[in-house]
């Protein structure tokens, strides 16, 4: 009996909670979007394009900052989409973003391997990425209203699961052929395309909980008290809790965002790794742990209030940008690489916490509005941390002088948001607020 109890809340956390009848199937539609289009994703992730980017083109090192950066500045966008949505059914705008995306992909793999290719190859990934803050925006939208706020991070890390899987395998099979074929990466963005687009086909057939035939969009209703609708200023003006929560996401994140540049450039041009090493320290390594440990996060984030997740959870990050830093001190790949896996380990529940911790402070009608609040931040910090991290990293003299002295100073920032959000729990714990 000893091990009944512990055995059966491990299975639980790999145990779908039960699902009424419509959003169950939208669920499995989801299932084989998350098994396909992240093909897409993975061949314009950051560090895909930018170990590509150094290796074929033999970029500035500004350039490998701007496609790292592109993840998150292309959240700037959101804002933009969660005003579309609001005017817009939430699940044919998801099917075009899709579809533009599979069209990026594709048009890289149509643009000729020298030349200007190189310069498309960035417009791309810069163009995808604006796309991705939208389908991101827009599905955080259809998760709120699809699957119950008890149950919704163990629901939807499994889709976040496979998305991860996917992205994984591409990164490395990704390095793999590029080590064998440089030059020939056309073939492989084709076939991403062509796999990516079944993604955008099945998640067509989804249906959203509240947007059915007659209905308007769910979000068009979205005002303030004085019935005025609301915006990007005036949210953040009247819920002073979630402005404070994203100032210390502010800090948290922009000094994980330095980090990026810095780890493409001093694996794959500093310390002269193959493609394979490169890609796999910088994507597949991160992406792996997070995908193998987001169960382990799902149900805690059911349990507790973001800001109390956060408060512990984010100690992780300190933990990866100390180690990241020791090992460009001492010029050891190994210690770099641990870093990065102790990375994996804080995206996989930061990654989770991302996507759905907005929804501890908004209403479901307003979930949009606080996902592209949020999102553009994001975009924000997004636009100059990367590009002020690889300058400080070059003053101070890269891998071969103290440049990781500044990653050890990120890793001091990222302290201070941690114990930041650590004091803001306390806050909202003693005057608690409404239930999502």
């Amino acid at each position: 009996m000893s091990e009944a109890g512990p055995t059966r809340q491990l299975r639980s956390r790999w145990v779908r909670p039960a699902l009424a009848p419509g959003p169950l199937s939208a669920f499995r539609y989801e299932r084989i979007t998350d098994l396909t289009l992240p093909v897409g994703y993975a061949l314009l992730e950051g560090g895909f394009v930018g170990v590509l980017a150094d290796k074929v083109f033999a970029v500035h090192p500004f350039w490998i900052a701007f496609v790292t950066a592109a993840p998150m500045f292309g959240n700037l966008s959101s804002a933009l989409w969660a005003r579309l949505a609001q005017r817009h059914r939430k699940v044919p705008l998801m099917v075009l973003l899709q579809a533009t995306l599979v069209a990026l992909v594709a048009s890289v793999g149509l643009a000729p391997t020298i030349g200007w290719g190189g310069s498309w190859l960035i417009v791309a990934m810069v163009a995808g990425r604006l796309v991705m803050g939208g389908i991101q925006t827009v599905r955080s939208i259809v998760w709120t209203q699809n699957y119950p706020g008890e149950i919704r991070a163990r629901v939807t890390w499994r889709l976040t699961f496979r998305a991860q899987l996917v992205m994984t395998a591409m990164a490395a099979l990704g390095g793999i052929w590029l080590d064998r074929n440089e030059h020939e990466y056309a073939a492989l963005y084709l076939l991403g395309a062509l796999v990516a687009s079944a993604g955008a086909i099945s998640f067509s057939r989804v249906r959203m909980s509240g947007e059915g035939p007659g209905e308007p969009p769910v979000g068009a209703s979205a005002i303030d008290g004085r019935g005025r609708r609301l915006g990007f200023f005036r949210l953040l003006r009247e819920d002073p809790a979630f402005t404070r929560y994203q100032a210390w996401h502010f800090l948290l994140g922009a000094s994980n965002m330095t980090m990026e540049p810095i780890a493409v450039y001093a694996v794959s041009r500093e310390l002269a790794a193959d493609y394979a090493t490169s890609i796999a320290v910088t994507t597949v390594i991160p992406i792996g742990l997070a995908m193998l440990t987001m169960p382990l996060f799902a149900a805690w984030i059911d349990r507790v209030h973001i800001t109390e997740f956060r408060s512990r959870h984010s100690w992780l990050w300190v933990v990866s940008q100390a180690t990241t830093g020791v090992g460009i001190l001492t010029g050891s790949l190994l210690t770099i690489a641990l870093g990065r896996a102790v990375l994996g380990l804080a995206r996989g529940g930061g990654a989770l916490a991302w996507n759905l911790g907005h929804n501890d402070f908004a209403h479901p009608e307003r979930a949009g509005l606080y996902m592209g609040a949020h999102a553009t931040l994001t975009g924000v910090r997004g636009a100059f941390a990367p590009f002020a991290g690889i300058a400080l990293y070059l003053s101070l003299g890269g891998l071969e002088g103290w440049g990781g002295g500044f990653v050890l100073f990120a890793a001091g920032l990222s302290t201070i948001a941690t114990l930041g959000f650590a004091r803001l729990s306390r806050s909202i714990a003693a005057s608690p607020r409404e239930p999502r």
